[in-house]
């Protein structure tokens, strides 16, 4: 399948070929990625959920909006350290569960293995052509799920689970462990009084929030049946002033008559 893909790149775009194997022939074929980190996708994700979770705050000043997040992270910090001190065992039980899912109806068959951990297992049913190599004390497979992910791939597992008395979390990486979960949030991310609180200084000019635009594509998310909650969202105005909304900042009558005034000589 891999050949097919390929001479179909080649045949399509040869002078793109070239230019892969010159410049990016680590980078651009997956048989090439590094094993270091353990992770099973490669996407933004994080950056849109990080994106999304300060959505409401964006037209904050930045000190209040840097002040937000922290309270957001102090927030979340300690209900992941709750969380933490109710795991037990030696991985992460979304791992575990993960593993025990994928146990089930294997239609693996393990064709040899040696007393030093190595195996060559296929599919049932399959030509043995198409069979892997799993090592044990390596920890890898010939598939390289295993070494990229830190989690067993299925032909490890099957063979795993053919050994009398071995067990899947054994082979798991540390970076799923519950100690280390634990360690992660051994820390404390410190408390702080409210902004009136905090030293005054003046630097000489007003720094005003950012001027925010609608950009990127539009989405148009469903709700789920079960979901609960009004479709309907607040559309008004937010006045970066005061932070309340259905007025602009010209009418703000909230707000700091300094703020306004240095707000006009800024614009």
């Amino acid at each position: 399948m891999f050949e097919k893909h390929y001479q179909a790149m080649a045949d399509a775009k040869p002078e793109a070929m070239v230019y892969l194997h010159e410049n990016h022939k680590k980078l651009w074929s997956r048989s090439q990625y590094r094993l270091g980190s353990k992770v099973d996708y490669v996407t933004n994700n994080l950056a849109e959920s990080f994106n999304n979770w300060i959505k409401p705050e964006k037209a904050k000043n930045l000190d209040d909006l840097l002040d937000t997040i922290r309270q957001k992270i102090l927030i979340k910090w300690n209900h992941r350290k709750r969380v933490a001190m109710k795991f037990t065992g030696k991985i992460l039980p979304h791992i575990e569960k993960q593993l025990r899912e994928k146990s089930f109806n294997l239609d693996i068959q393990v064709i040899t293995s040696s007393p030093e951990g190595v195996a060559e297992v296929c599919a049932k049913g399959v030509n043995l052509a198409y069979r892997f190599v799993v090592d044990l004390e390596l920890r890898s497979c010939t598939c390289r799920v295993w070494q990229g992910t830190g989690i067993p791939c299925k032909h490890a597992i099957a063979y795993i689970t053919s050994i009398p008395g071995a067990r899947l979390e054994d082979f798991v990486s540390d970076y799923y462990s519950v100690h280390n979960f634990k360690l992660a949030y051994q820390g404390s991310i410190p408390c702080i009084p409210d902004k009136s609180m905090w030293p005054t200084s003046n630097h000489g000019f007003f720094m005003h929030p950012p001027l925010l635009r609608a950009t990127g594509r539009r989405k148009n998310r469903m709700k789920g049946t079960f979901e609960g909650g009004s479709s309907q969202k607040d559309r008004r105005h937010q006045c970066p002033i005061c932070y309340q909304k259905g007025h602009h900042w010209e009418t703000c009558k909230n707000g700091k008559p300094e703020d306004i005034v240095a707000m006009i000589a800024e614009r």
